[in-house]
């Protein structure tokens, strides 16, 4: 089963887990997961039905954006990592 590797800034949403085993086919199916569990997630990650433009999302170390996006399939040995961009200043 894949798993999404969720990053400190996010990790109050899914009860300080940092490692959540999700299912799914893709990226998209695996996020939506993650968002099923842990809803508080959906808008920190989402808008308008599309991942925000901060967030970067990587299988096994590379970024979908380079490969199927949204569509990137997964396998049951798969690491998804969520980078969110913090900004302030």
């Amino acid at each position: 089963m894949p798993v999404i590797q969720v990053p400190s800034a996010l990790r109050r949403y899914t009860g300080q887990q940092a490692r959540i085993p999700v299912a799914g086919a893709t990226v998209a199916d695996a996020l939506d997961n993650l968002v099923e569990a842990a809803p508080e997630m959906r808008n920190h990650l989402f808008a308008a039905g599309a991942l925000r433009p901060f967030v970067l999302v990587s299988r096994n170390g590379q970024d979908i954006r380079l490969l199927q996006g949204l569509g990137t399939p997964v396998a049951g040995d798969d690491e998804i990592r969520i980078l969110a961009s913090i900004a302030g200043g």
